[in-house]
């Protein structure tokens, strides 16, 4: 347009001069040509002249005004690219507007009443999906107004609604190829954009992301040729009831249900690509195994914090290894508020899923693939598949093999039935030959691998399962090895790595298929003619169809079943990483849940026990106890236990090391006398064949300390953890880092025996040796030195050095902190706590009401605003503790928090609330540790002391009777807390007879 006008100025310039030199000769008698002509040419000169200056004028009027209007029209659902052309026109000077249609309406509506100079039409596979063109659909082009459509996905097939019209394309473009390609074709059209105009209501707009870069999170397959020719009307209806992502706000669910092998997960899929360009998250979730389902939104919670993290200017977030406030930010925070879509493949009934789907008023989207149609609780909108009909059939088979026998073909589907996945395997055989009547004889031949005998896995079209099965290893025994064995394994995401060369893991396959793969032509040439049959599909992953998986493996003998198990468990687990508490290997771990559980069930089917089976045991349960899922770890211990019991003598070092990870399991789930059993065991085992100085007998002898602890029995503990010290200290290579684990246990016994001057002696020689030994900046050091800091400060505190404890506890929660703990995460929370509990006595003591053990002279009060400070910050640390998720339900760490909570608001003045949660503390912590736990006894006392302020004293005096029997059981009569019963006990006793002061 600039250019333009600077030709349209200079051709004005031109003729002025021209016209000023014939009207001077003229003026002087100089004739150029005939006087005529001259007249004549001296009016063409001074018309032009003067047409030149109104064009000229007009443009400027023009430019003045306001720039050409843009209308985007789109079908529902495409609201992302809409936002982002206006955004894009609106920047370089274009008014806009948008409006929405539903595709299924198949026409586009006619322009309002005041016509847009120009209109855009985003082009998406919903017009197809949609149905058959007609002549309404197709825009009319009026006067002075420019039509573009505007393709926004790939084609394959091509979109054929749109035929003989402009089409620009914009996929697989780029953002700033897109704009030019928009740009350029606005500009041939002849719109001229004001550069200047700027829209009040677009100063400091965002820019919207662009949608062709799919999504941003995904755990789906990179997108390969699709030919999926079917199911378009269930695709569309799939568009129709979740396609307004992002517009109205509402959550939308929609099952989709029918027989296995019926197309459902392939259904989910096609509509996940399809229009990928829509959301910014999609991730597949394995959802028959609700552990498995856990695991996999935890990852894709992860996923999300990693690519945050690697935005410019981002800060690290705080690292939550607490999965349970993981997966809760995950489902009510972070879901919410970002477009995605998550597919819960293989979901067996709601019950199972309903806790892992993400908050239901989000704009996202949720799709569930299940045999169950009962989905009608969580999903409001459901969709049932069913066969093809006999015409769909064979139009399926027509498009997918590319013969036109309408005739044969429906024979095949009368022979096969009409579910899509048989219809699939024949169309696979007829791209390699097309003679129908060969494959339907091919079909009656005997073979090796038959029909089973079973009607639960015996669907209609195993044949053309089986067919091609014996197809493929006809070509290439290897092959055939190959689909052997990965029907063992999960039938999705099967890891290209498992034969990767240069993984250097192949070792771990079987002979035959180890020899092939070290030949990357050969394992190419291996899965090419497993795909050519449609056995395996993927790309960076395999997949394999469960109902396939079922009729090889149901079709082999029983010895065969034995052996290819044995293989798939040997195979994941070499790859399945040993030590799932380190944060890194979760992702791994995530990865290869799925085969871990399908393998070890077919082991348990075909009675397959052996080494791997039980390490695969062990390591799978220990990666659901860091997570947090301490049910499904005990199950799978447990019968890594068995299994080794059954392998190995009941004293081998295998098995004491499944009893000691079963021990700490017990410790986290509050059941002390069965984890000090198998913490006996597995020390015995470990002390007898290891020796006294092994460090994985002094391992053990560590874990049973902590357990004799938590029980209560103070002297045994003490004993085991003193002896445990002086043997590591005794070996040559002693680790001072595990001297130091070993001194702060034995500080905390000392703390819970009443001998604070010890244990606070023995806390700071294990800090001393933390921070003289090197590497303090390594997670585990971290994470002791924290553990430190934190027992240290109890023993300050019970010392009545309130400043000291609290800065100790202080520098615990920094330290963690530091390390990216979340504020959710249990080491956290059990720091706040006795942090909250330090502040409430500092508070006490500035007002002059602290414990009647306190001196005259540290009850006085300087100054009631700095108790009322301290209370305040006291009371926000309990509330923020009490919120956390791993605060819910029953756990003794909820029993602690709310035992001091209790004392807090006592000392609020709200004696009701106080008893309340004291008393849902003594519940917990009988029902966790019996009526005899010295925890009992603390909260016998705290709900004493509560009774006493409400002048309920004999209550007071029941509870204080109590605690003081329990702790004769565990203390000396010497102990401190005994003395602080006797007291209050003396105390109570004067006031119920009258004769306290």
């Amino acid at each position: 347009m600039r250019r333009s006008n600077r030709v349209r100025r200079r051709l004005d310039q031109v003729l002025v001069f021209a016209g000023a030199a014939v009207a001077a000769g003229a003026g002087t008698g100089v004739k150029f040509v005939d006087g005529g002509v001259q007249a004549l040419l001296i009016c063409l000169l001074a018309g032009g002249t003067g047409i030149g200056a109104y064009a000229a004028n007009s443009l400027r009027a023009r430019a003045a005004g306001p720039p050409p209007h843009v209308l985007i029209s789109h079908p529902d659902g495409d609201e992302p690219w809409a936002l982002w052309l206006a955004w894009r026109l609106r920047r370089i000077g274009y008014l806009t507007s948008t409006r929405s249609w539903a595709a299924t309406e198949r026409t586009v509506p006619p322009p309002p009443e005041v016509a847009p100079d120009h209109e855009l039409i985003i082009l998406s596979r919903a017009l197809d999906d949609a149905g058959p063109a007609t002549e309404e659909t197709r825009p009319s082009r009026t006067r002075g107004r420019t039509v573009l459509a505007l393709a926004t996905t790939h084609r394959d097939p091509a979109l054929t609604r749109w035929a003989g019209y402009e089409v620009l394309s914009l996929a697989g473009r780029t953002a700033a190829e897109a704009a030019a390609t928009v740009d350029a074709r606005l500009h041939h059209a002849g719109a001229g954009p004001r550069p200047d105009y700027t829209a009040p209501h677009v100063a400091g707009e965002a820019e919207p992301r662009y949608p062709g870069e799919g999504a941003l999170v995904t755990n789906l397959q990179p997108r390969g040729v699709s030919h999926f020719t079917a199911r378009r009307t269930e695709l569309a209806l799939l568009r129709e009831v979740l396609g307004r992502v992002n517009v109205s706000g509402d959550g939308r669910i929609c099952a989709i249900h029918g027989l296995s092998g019926i197309g459902k997960t392939r259904l989910a899929l096609e509509y996940a690509r399809r229009y990928e360009d829509l959301f910014d998250v999609i991730w597949m979730v394995e959802a028959s195994h609700p552990p498995t389902a856990r695991a996999s939104l935890i990852a894709l919670a992860r996923a999300l914090q990693e690519r945050r993290e690697r935005q410019p200017g981002a800060v690290a977030a705080q690292e939550e290894r607490d999965p349970e406030q993981t997966l809760r930010r995950l489902l009510l925070n972070e879901l919410p508020r970002t477009k995605s879509l998550l597919i819960y493949d293989g979901a067996e009934d709601d019950s199972a899923i309903r806790e892992l789907l993400p908050d239901a008023r989000n704009g996202g989207q949720v799709l569930i693939t299940s045999v169950s149609p009962a989905w009608q609780r969580i999903a409001p909108h459901r969709i049932a598949l069913e066969e093809f009909s006999a015409e769909e059939a064979v139009a399926f088979l027509r498009d997918a093999s590319g013969v036109d026998d309408v005739t044969g073909l429906g024979r095949i589907v009368e022979r096969l039935g009409r579910l899509p996945l048989p219809l699939e395997h024949a169309a696979a055989y007829l791209r390699q030959s097309p003679d129908i009547d060969s494959y339907l004889r091919a079909l009656e031949l005997p073979s090796s691998l038959t029909p089973p005998a079973r009607a639960d896995v015996s669907p209609s079209g195993a044949e053309a399962w089986i067919l091609s099965f014996n197809q493929v290893e006809a070509k290439d025994e290897v092959a055939g090895l190959l689909l052997r064995l990965c029907a063992f394994l999960a039938p999705q995401g099967i890891p290209s790595y498992f034969f990767d060369t240069a993984a250097d893991r192949t070792d771990l396959l079987p002979a035959a298929l180890c020899e092939s793969v070290t030949e990357p032509a050969r394992y190419l040439r291996i899965t090419g003619t497993a795909k050519s049959y449609s056995l395996l599909t993927g790309e960076g992953q395999l997949v394999m169809h469960t109902r396939v998986q079922a009729v090889i493996r149901e079709a082999m003998t029983a010895h065969e079943r034995s052996v290819h198990a044995a293989d798939a468990a040997r195979l994941v687990n070499g790859w399945f990483p040993e030590d799932p508490d380190r944060v890194r290997t979760w992702p791994q771990c995530v990865e290869l849940l799925p085969h871990a559980r399908v393998v070890l069930g077919h082991c348990r089917d075909d009675s397959v026990v052996d080494e791997n089976t039980a390490t695969l045991l062990q390591s799978v349960g220990e990666y659901f106890r860091a997570q947090g899922d301490h049910n499904e770890a005990e199950r799978l211990l447990m019968e890594a236990l068995h299994q080794r019991e059954r392998l190995r003598d009941r004293s081998h070092p295998l098995v004491a090391d499944t009893l000691f990870c079963i021990s700490r399991l017990k410790v986290l789930r509050a059941e002390l006398p069965e984890a000090r059993d198998f913490a006996e065991r597995a020390l015995d085992i470990r002390t007898r064949l290891l020796g006294e100085g092994d460090l994985r007998t002094l391992d053990s002898r560590l874990q049973l300390g902590e357990v004799l602890r938590e029980l209560g029995d103070f002297a045994a503990a003490s004993a085991v953890v003193e002896q445990t010290i002086r043997r590591l200290r005794r070996r040559g290579d002693a680790d001072p880092v595990k001297v130091a684990e070993s001194l702060r246990d034995l500080g905390v016994v000392r703390w819970r025996q009443g001998r604070l001057p010890e244990s606070i002696g023995h806390h700071r020689e294990a800090l001393q040796l933390l921070e003289q030994t090197p590497g303090g900046g390594e997670r585990a050091r971290r994470d002791d030195t924290a553990s430190v800091h934190e027992a240290l400060g109890l023993a300050l505190l019970d010392s009545r050095d309130l400043e000291a404890a609290e800065h100790h506890l202080r520098t615990a929660l920094a330290v963690l902190k530091d390390a990216k703990y979340a504020e959710g995460h249990p080491l956290v929370l059990s720091s706040s706590v006795h942090l909250g509990e330090t502040l409430r006595q500092r508070a006490m003591r500035y007002r002059g009401r602290g414990d009647q053990r306190a001196g005259a002279r540290e009850r006085s009060s300087p100054g009631d605003l700095e108790a009322a400070r301290l209370l305040g910050e006291a009371k926000r640390t309990f509330d923020r503790v009490l919120s956390a998720p791993h605060m819910n339900g029953d756990h003794p760490d909820r029993a602690c928090a709310l035992v001091r909570y209790a004392h807090l608001l006592l000392d609020q003045g709200n004696s009701e609330a106080a008893m309340t949660e004291v008393t849902n503390a003594h519940r917990i912590y009988t029902d966790k540790y019996g009526s005899r736990h010295p925890y009992v006894a603390e909260a016998c006392y705290r709900r004493a002391l509560i009774h006493k302020k409400r002048g309920q004293l004999q209550k007071a005096l029941e509870d204080l009777e109590t605690g003081r029997e329990i702790y004769l059981g565990v203390h000396p009569a010497d102990h401190p807390l005994l003395r602080q019963l006797d007291d209050e006990l003396q105390d109570v006793s004067a006031a119920a007879t009258g004769d306290h002061p």
